[in-house]
Parts: structure tokens; C-alpha cells; sequence
């Protein structure tokens, strides 16, 4: 099972990486990519997210704000991988 886990998890970065890659070219199939790849990613390893997400703090900005957007069905894997849960919260209670 973990060789599994292993090869999803090297085919979920592969998925980043070409997205990034293609994010810059005139057709528009960077963000796609790079948005299914964190999904997987988040499926697989919800840590290795919650630790991608407490390094590079933009990207949490962006996964957040992806969070709001998507159906909640699918962001139930993002949720898991939240570095700062209580964040989300205020955030929330300021709006308000």
C-alpha cells in the first residue's frame, strides 16, 4: 500500500509541476492541472499538504480561496490539510 501511496504521490507533484509549467502558455491548462494535483495530493498525504501549506504561505492563500469556491464535497480534503484550522474562523467572524 505504501508503494501505492508512493506513485500517487510522484504522479500528484508531476501534475503541479507540468501545471505550473503550463500555466504560462497561451492555453489555459495550468491551473486545471495544478488544482487536480493538490487535490490527489491532499487525498494521499494530508500532512505533506498541511506542510507545503505552512511553508509557502501564499499558496495557502490561494488554497483558501480556492476552498470558498469549490463545491464543499470536494474542498473536504483541503479542510483536512489546514495548517492554521482557527484562521479560517476568523476570518469568517470579520466578514461578518
Amino acid at each position: 500500500m505504501t508503494f501505492f501511496k508512493f506513485v500517487l504521490t510522484v504522479f500528484a507533484v508531476l501534475l503541479i509541476l507540468v501545471g505550473l509549467v503550463t500555466a504560462i502558455t497561451p492555453i489555459p491548462f495550468g491551473l486545471p492541472l495544478v488544482i487536480i494535483g493538490f487535490l490527489m495530493l491532499a487525498t494521499i498525504s494530508p500532512a505533506t499538504l498541511r506542510f507545503v501549506r505552512r511553508r509557502w504561505r501564499w499558496l495557502d492563500r490561494r488554497l483558501r480561496w480556492l476552498q470558498k469556491k469549490l463545491p464543499k464535497w470536494m474542498t473536504r480534503s483541503l479542510r483536512k490539510s489546514d495548517p492554521y484550522p482557527e484562521e479560517e474562523e476568523t476570518e469568517e467572524e470579520r466578514e461578518a
